[in-house]
């Protein structure tokens, strides 16, 4: 019931549009898009995609037109997006905290789930991935290790074609869903 509202809005707009894309990646699978039943698809477990992954995937069919590619040189934070000083603290909550946890006392094992993911290392941090969320939409998840001084920490960093592509509130929901699946 809580995401019928922005579903519908987002299927009505994108009825509308030129846009008919019959299939987009989202993480580790694929998802067809039914645009006259309304339906997203996961192919992996032919099944219906939880609300809302229907709804970032929705906003990024809409607005992922805007931009030509993801430039993997080019990262943003979430602070850097409309709003996202603001909602930092929860944002930490909801994605960074839970990577944290997973990995501050071996930050090395991330890049060893990030494989399944395709993930590529990065040479910062003690142990940094990058991974496609979309194809146009990549994450950042760098960690270092805790020592005598500091306790562990991470950033979670997005390619700056995000702010085109999906609002904050979406990225806060991918910052969680990607700490969930690594």
């Amino acid at each position: 019931m809580g995401y019928d509202i922005a579903l519908k809005k987002s299927w009505d707009a994108l009825e509308g549009s030129a846009i008919k894309e019959r299939y987009v990646r989202f993480f580790n699978d694929e998802y067809e898009i039914n645009y006259s039943d309304r339906i997203v698809l996961s192919m992996s477990c032919n099944a219906p995609a939880k609300d809302y992954y229907k709804l970032l995937i929705l906003h990024y069919l809409a607005n992922q037109h805007k931009v030509a590619s993801a430039s993997a040189d080019k990262w943003i934070s979430f602070k850097e997006l409309d709003g996202g000083e603001s909602y930092f603290s929860a944002f930490r909550k909801r994605a960074i905290d839970p990577v944290i946890k997973k990995y501050g006392d071996n930050p090395l094992a991330i890049i060893e789930r990030g494989k399944s993911f395709n993930a590529e290392k990065i040479g910062t941090g003690t142990a940094a991935i990058s991974i496609n969320a979309f194809p146009k939409i990549k994450i950042a998840i760098i960690l270092w290790a805790k020592d005598e001084e500091f306790s562990a920490e991470c950033s979670m960093l997005f390619n700056q074609e995000i702010k085109e592509i999906l609002p904050t509130e979406d990225v806060a929901v991918l910052g969680g869903i990607t700490a969930a699946l690594i």
